[in-house]
């Protein structure tokens, strides 16, 4: 699976607004939006390849029990639904 990074932060929008959150940022997007805050992750994808294991073995090493997973565009992800049950 294709991630851009990842990092811990506080979820800044919607109903876990204020909640500590795990951020795995997938890259690569096909929507071209012009409101992208996010060209490393869409326009010109840019991360590495890590299997299921490596990212939560990377997971692991935050406290958080609230993850976000975010892009570019998650869903162009074959491992997406995977990687969602193993969270």
């Amino acid at each position: 699976m294709r991630i851009s990074e990842m990092f811990y932060s506080i979820q800044g929008e919607g109903f876990l607004c204020g909640v500590p959150s795990l951020f795995v940022r997938t890259t690569g997007c096909n929507l071209r939006c012009s409101f992208c805050d996010s060209p490393h992750t869409s326009w010109n994808p840019e991360g590495e390849e890590h299997s299921l294991n490596e990212i939560m073995e990377i997971a692991a090493r935050y406290p958080s029990r609230h993850v976000v997973i975010t892009g570019g565009e998650p869903y162009l992800q074959n491992e997406l639904p995977e990687l969602c049950d193993r969270f």
